[in-house]
């Protein structure tokens, strides 16, 4: 394990800003919430760490969480958004903007960030540590269940199936005003709480 404490950042509230009308749905709540996990600031400090941008090792569990269509540029640059605020939380402050991050990810740059100081080294990291941090994982069991549902045969979103489903677990919010990625991740927060787990673990 990484050898430094990890604040509960549980309580801090996001300033959405331009952000607002995303910031506000179930789905921009979800991220906020999934940014904020210990797990994930630990992800966020080692990229600092290792002078990377602090979005970049998020972007595998994002996919997996909230699925490809998280890909949306707005929301990424919500997701960038927010991360700054978590990492001035901790302390940081802005170093870079747009720097570019070369490995194949969801982000194609990012900020990063140091400690006033600069002298201050909080976590050892190891190899292995390294090598988890940059590994890929597949989508979670749930997002393969519910793309099975409301994709096309050529992969593409079919919005009246999502909101079929939806209404199966009896959820009859819509999100029309949103762009389709936007109204399946939204729809997709709602349905991960609904949905008995057994329904979708035999995917894993």
């Amino acid at each position: 394990m990484i050898d430094f404490h990890t604040p509960d950042l549980s309580a801090l509230e996001y300033e959405p800003q331009n952000f607002r009308d995303l910031a506000e749905t179930d789905l921009g709540e979800a991220i906020w919430a999934f940014l904020k996990r210990p797990d994930n600031l630990i992800r966020m400090e080692t990229a600092t760490l290792l002078e990377r941008a602090a979005v970049e090792p998020l972007a595998t569990g994002l996919v997996a969480e909230f699925g490809d269509q998280v890909r949306d540029d707005r929301t990424k640059q919500m997701i960038g958004h927010m991360t700054r605020q978590i990492m001035e939380a901790l302390g940081y402050e802005l170093d870079r903007t747009g720097l570019r991050i070369t490995r194949a990810s969801l982000f194609t740059s990012g900020a990063t960030y140091g400690r006033p100081d600069r002298g201050e080294r909080p976590m050892k990291i190891t190899r292995e540590q390294r090598e988890a941090w940059v590994k890929n994982t597949a989508n979670s069991p749930f997002n393969a269940w519910l793309d099975g549902q409301v994709k096309r045969p050529d992969g593409t979103l079919d919005l009246e199936r999502l909101y079929e489903v939806a209404k199966r677990y009896g959820i009859d919010r819509r999100y029309d005003n949103l762009n389709p990625g936007q109204q399946r991740m939204n729809i997709g927060v709602m349905l991960r709480a609904r949905v008995p787990q057994e329904e979708y673990s035999s995917l894993a």
